[in-house]
């Protein structure tokens, strides 16, 4: 207001100076009210874009964070990685940190003998042990990376509180978004990882039962061959048993 009487006193005392005659006294007062709207209109248009913000000025601090996150690509490992590594020897020796009895590399007889325990049978229960350290490892990592990016959320939240203009408001919305995304993935790699344990131990499952079906019919097979031969071996000879006559025997 100080600044529009300002305006309209120096408009008066030009108009002195140049010693022009105002007639109407109704045109000095449309001036000055033109004035006063033009003022309140810019006063306006100047707290739209205080309101609005810079959104190139305004970085947020947690962006960064969020990109490294996003770059790290865990700890897992996929189901052909883990039966690539299994191994029947590690298989043999594992006694999972003393809670069970390691079968073994050698069988050993009730008289003393020694034998090779065969070591391929065995690979496949490597690869759920390996499966469920790689679960262990995952569970770790994702544990670190899920505390770190709910504070990270935490905080960005807190900053969408206070935000004063709109960019700051879209630029943080945006990031909480982002960051609830990356927290839903980590979730994801957890339930990967599990996944490929239970996998891998319902197709050994799956394995042992086929295994188990074969020996059945294995036995069947024997069974019936074994009968079959009994059968034959019992069966009495009808041929008539011809006794020689010694009358007709020759010197």
């Amino acid at each position: 207001m100080t600044v529009l009487l300002f305006i309209c006193w120096m408009l008066v005392a030009d108009l002195a100076m140049a010693q022009i005659p105002v007639t109407d006294v109704s045109v000095l007062a449309k001036v000055i009210e033109d004035v006063q709207v033009a003022t309140e209109q810019l006063n306006q248009l100047k707290l739209q874009v205080e309101r609005l913000g810079n959104p190139a000025a305004f970085s947020p601090a947690a962006a960064g964070e969020l990109m490294r996150s996003l770059a790290n690509t865990g700890v897992g490992k996929t189901l052909d990685e883990l039966r690539a590594r299994a191994n029947g020897a590690t298989s043999l020796s594992y006694d999972g940190n003393g809670l069970y009895r390691a079968p073994g590399t050698v069988i050993t007889t009730a008289d003393g003998k020694n034998f090779d325990r065969p070591v391929i049978p065995y690979r496949k229960f490597d690869a759920v042990n390996r499966a469920k350290a790689t679960l262990e490892d995952v569970m770790r990592d994702t544990e670190e990376r899920r505390q770190q990016l709910r504070q990270q959320i935490k905080t960005t939240v807190s900053q969408l509180q206070s935000a004063d203009t709109v960019a700051a408001v879209q630029k943080i919305s945006g990031l909480l978004l982002a960051q609830n995304s990356e927290l839903a993935a980590i979730d994801r790699e957890r339930e990967a990882a599990l996944s490929r344990l239970l996998a891998q131990k319902i197709e050994n499952e799956t394995d042992a039962a086929r295994q188990e079906q074969a020996r059945r019919e294995e036995r069947a097979v024997d069974f019936r061959s074994a009968t079959d031969k009994l059968g034959s071996f019992l069966i009495p000879n009808t041929a008539p048993v011809r006794i020689p006559d010694p009358r007709t025997s020759q010197p």
